[in-house]
């Protein structure tokens, strides 16, 4: 099954220690991220926006929940 999320994140997720926490941008300056699948929005500004999701430990790249249950098992994705 081919699903449309699915565009290389393997390369550097597969096996990926992620641990959830409330979002914070990478950088002061971004106002945003997006999930690394579905781009989903994380903000603290935007109204609607993801506020927590599954991150890298220094905070550059963030799944959405949705995402991190769906792709857990194929790539192996761990909770850090």
């Amino acid at each position: 099954m081919t699903d449309w999320r699915l565009q290389g994140q393997e390369k550097y997720l597969q096996g990926a220690a992620l641990e959830r926490k409330a979002y914070q941008p990478y950088r002061p300056e971004w106002e945003h991220d997006h999930c690394e699948f579905c781009s989903a929005e994380f903000s603290l500004d935007t109204p609607g926006a993801l506020r927590e999701g599954y991150t890298t430990s220094d905070h550059y790249r963030w799944v959405c929940a949705v995402c991190y249950e769906d792709f857990q098992e194929m790539l192996g994705l761990r909770r850090g």
